[in-house]
């Protein structure tokens, strides 16, 4: 009898922890990833969402751009 009640104990906390980790929103951070380019030698943040891309300007000098002319 023990064993039966430990062993629904577990299922419940384990089913309840898929639950939650399954509906968390951060689960979500992996579909937008971020990268930066260069547009006419000025760095632009890009970051991918399930609705477009969306670009900024990048003033934290994390990449150098090339000159080019434009």
């Amino acid at each position: 009898m023990k064993k039966r009640m430990a062993f629904v104990v577990l299922v419940s906390v384990f089913g309840m922890g898929a639950l939650i980790g399954l509906r968390a929103p951060g689960a979500q951070a992996a579909i937008s990833p971020c990268f930066y380019k260069c547009i006419c030698s000025v760095p632009y943040k890009c970051c991918t969402t399930p609705t477009g891309t969306t670009c900024k300007r990048d003033t934290s000098g994390t990449i150098g751009c090339p000159q080019v002319a434009c």
